[in-house]
């Protein structure tokens, strides 16, 4: 038995098709594993103060990590390991991860230091409210995370070096089962505190599934040393940029937490809540497929064969919409069942669950020009350009959360927050204010997008030629789709079961698989070249036992993928 799972482990994953199959499996079970952590968090705290605080106790850590996480990146790192012997990769190894942890624990110390007064500035209403020691203290007990993050990341390129693709995969479902963990065992014995040592728990265990492969490969088996001083200047350069595009990310969700901070109690959590909703179909949908398509989108430009590049990297947008577009329109109707399936329990009372499901609706605008996002981004990547993704990333920085702001603004007037209130079905419903976070995310997120996706046609002439016809296929699927669902949700609304949770469920699912059989009818009647494809996938995956495809190359998400959703 053990040696058929350490077989599994082992598999390797081959071509853009059968990667992302692979790594959209173990997002959808992290993904349905970090909903189970939201719907106990929710039941536990509500949209609260509490939670306003946990979530808060976040943003130094999560900046951290990005800023000194992605200079150790897995773009840089498996590419110097593969010019390498044995020998030498141990060498290098040893240094990258020296180098990383000195930074680490430099940058964690005074991070701790500065911690009272930066939280201040950012949060002054926990100061009036008397909570700033307690923020601290869950911020500087979360500065662990930073630093096994970062390791994990240096782990993750040796794991993919040696081909075991699945078992670094499941490193986020550990992370997961941590922060669980903290919320049923610590919180009930230490408080708030217990919660922060959760989440140092799930990136322990998500590091740590990882090592006792690495140490059997030979790896860490004396002391780190320096042995390669100049590989380690040479990496943290080539990954500088990186790290400031996704500090961007970061930067944005500091800032909107600030802001939200500053409305009705409960707002950080509101956000959050949706945030975490919104990333599951990105992370399943999106980001698998930017990844899985990062390996040959640099194999056809190291071979000179851009004709090639672009025809991958639109196979992978076209993908992108043929799933993105659907998933959006059903979102946005099923909302509130999605919300109160998943987080409707405990203290997450009716209010909570209204805000949350327009916050999550309005945040899946954005859904197909992230995904599409995350993809030129990685296009660019390939390329060797960093300097677009970077300015696009700051411009969608400061404009998100100049938006926001502005938007806060606007919604003093009465007039316009009834009408957004009206618009989103929530009506006397106070703290709808904070929905201003999710507009301007979305807002930013569109305005950045066509951005890129002009920088990238006019940088490598023909993408948009090769997409055009499935982003109009996909939009009347998904058009159809919705309407569809919306229909059944109507023709069941009569029916009751004895249980409320168990009447919302049923006829949310009796809307989301109409949605969905409509929108299939809809490809399959257009034609449409992603729902062939997507068939005769399925239909090969059921005869053929094998998880190898085309191509040569291999790769699995990261920690720092997981970055780039938040």
């Amino acid at each position: 038995m053990m040696k058929r799972a350490l077989q599994f482990l082992s598999k390797e994953v081959l071509g853009i098709h059968s990667a992302v199959y692979v790594l959209a499996a173990f997002a959808l079970l992290s993904s349905l594993l970090a909903l189970f952590r939201d719907r106990l968090l929710a039941y536990t705290f509500g949209a609260g103060a509490e939670l306003d605080l946990y979530y808060a106790a976040f943003r130094i850590p999560d900046f951290l990590f990005v800023a000194l996480g992605a200079l150790v990146s897995v773009y840089v790192i498996i590419p110097e390991l593969a010019r390498r012997d044995s020998s030498g990769q141990k060498d290098y190894i040893d240094t990258v991860s020296l180098g990383f942890s000195i930074l680490a624990v430099c940058a964690g110390t005074i991070a701790a230091v500065i911690a009272p007064k930066l939280l201040a500035y950012l949060f002054p209403q926990f100061v009036d409210a008397g909570h700033l020691s307690t923020l601290t203290l869950l911020a500087r007990i979360m500065l662990l995370q930073p630093i096994l993050l970062g390791l994990s990341n240096i782990f993750a390129a040796i794991t993919q070096t040696k081909s075991r693709y699945i078992l670094y995969a499941s490193s986020p479902l550990f992370y997961n089962l941590g922060i669980i963990l903290g919320i049923v065992v610590l919180y009930p014995i230490w408080g708030l505190p217990g919660l922060a040592w959760g989440v140092v728990l799930g990136a322990s265990l998500h590091a740590g599934i990882q090592i006792p492969s690495i140490l059997r490969d030979g790896f860490f088996r004396r002391l780190p040393r320096f042995a390669e001083a100049r590989a380690l200047v040479r990496t943290a350069a080539v990954s500088v940029p990186r790290a400031l595009a996704l500090s961007m990310n970061q930067l944005t969700f500091i800032g909107l937490t600030a802001i939200a901070g500053t409305l009705a109690v409960g707002s950080i959590s509101v956000f959050m809540f949706s945030f975490n909703l919104y990333s599951v179909p990105l992370a399943i949908i999106g980001a698998s497929y930017s990844v899985a398509a990062f390996p040959a989108l640099a194999r056809s430009l190291a071979n000179g064969r851009q004709a090639e590049f672009i025809e991958n990297i639109a196979t992978a947008a076209r993908h992108v919409l043929f799933w993105s577009l659907p998933a959006t329109a059903l979102v946005i109707v099923l909302r509130a069942h999605i919300v109160r399936v998943v987080l409707g329990s405990g203290a997450f009372d009716w209010t909570d669950t209204r805000l949350t499901a327009a916050s999550f609706a309005l945040l899946s605008l954005a859904l197909v020009c992230q995904g599409l996002m995350l993809l030129l981004v990685r296009g660019y990547y390939a390329a060797g350009r960093t300097s677009v993704p970077l300015f696009v990333s700051f411009g969608i920085a400061l404009g998100t959360v100049g938006l926001a702001e502005l938007l806060i603004r606007i919604f003093e007037n009465a007039t316009t927050l009834s009408f957004l209130q009206a618009l989103m079905r929530l009506e006397n419903v106070s703290g709808s204010e904070m929905l201003a976070l999710a507009i301007a995310y979305a807002g930013a997120a569109l305005l950045g997008t066509i951005i890129l996706v002009i920088c990238f046609e006019h940088r490598f002439a023909g993408f948009f030629a090769q997409i055009k016809r499935s982003l109009a296929e996909g939009v009347v699927a998904s058009f159809a789709g919705g309407v569809s669902a919306y229909a059944m949700l109507s023709l069941t609304s009569p029916f009751t079961l004895t249980s409320t949770l168990a009447s919302v469920f049923v006829k949310g699912l009796a809307g989301g698989l109409t949605g969905i059989m409509v929108s299939a009818f809809v490809y399959a009647l257009l034609k449409n070249r992603e729902f062939t494809e997507t068939v005769a996938e399925v239909r090969g995956r059921l005869w053929r036992g094998s998880i190898k495809a085309e191509g040569g190359t291999s790769i699995v998400a990261s920690a720092e993928e997981t970055a780039e959703l938040k």
